[in-house]
């Protein structure tokens, strides 16, 4: 199974209230948004490795510390785009991958039209994190996941604001046994379930549409 975390802060259950309400306009959405990204940024870091090397202070020598992997976000188009600002802002390094993929309104499955990946020489090296808003039915973050491990990457995180039971156990499904070990979902909310439409409930709509303005 891969490893899911729920995101645990009082902030972010402000901001995430923020976006769950319908009468938030566009522009509150995409601030609420922005925001959040930070918090799960600086969680999906602590697992990075470090390595030491010499510096001077102005006292004397000591051990100064740096990022050892290559780093790689690949925000899923559309609305993965407003994950994008927290996690560059935190490590300004991270080098940006894309993948479009679309839902299927009829089928509910996952259909890609772009990718785009950074070329990163050393993949058994480098640490990607999917920027996926939504988890409902887990196609797209799975169709995303299982790019990345066919190119070579060992380690994927996925990064989301709400995940539903059946996104979840779909992911599960997914993945074999050693994948799964190198696969972490960290999510701010963990929904009740989806309606028949597909969409996550409670949950807070299309994550794209209203950080667009396309509702």
């Amino acid at each position: 199974m891969a490893k899911l975390k729920i995101l645990n802060h009082p902030l972010v259950a402000e901001y995430l209230s923020i976006l769950r309400d319908k009468n938030t306009d566009k522009h509150n959405f995409c601030v609420a948004i922005d925001k959040i990204s930070y918090f799960l940024a600086a969680d999906i870091y602590q697992n990075l490795n470090v390595e030491s090397y010499p510096i001077l202070t102005p006292l004397k020598k000591t051990k100064g510390f740096k990022v050892k992997e290559n780093v790689v976000i690949m925000p899923v188009l559309r609305a993965g785009l407003g994950f994008t600002k927290g996690f560059i802002d935190l490590y300004p390094k991270v080098k940006v991958s894309h993948i479009g993929i679309f839902r299927n309104e009829h089928t509910l499955q996952p259909v890609n039209y772009y990718f785009k990946f950074p070329p990163v020489r050393d993949k058994k090296n480098t640490k990607v994190i999917i920027l996926e808003p939504m988890i409902a039915t887990g196609g797209s973050a799975i169709y995303a996941a299982k790019k990345l491990f066919e190119i070579g990457i060992k380690k994927v995180y996925i990064a989301s604001l709400i995940a539903a039971p059946e996104g979840i156990k779909e992911i599960n499904n997914s993945f074999s046994k050693s994948q799964s070990e190198n696969l972490t979902v960290t999510v701010c909310a963990y929904d009740e379930k989806l309606n028949d439409k597909g969409y996550i409930v409670p949950g807070l709509g299309d994550a794209g549409d209203r950080m667009f303005g396309t509702v």
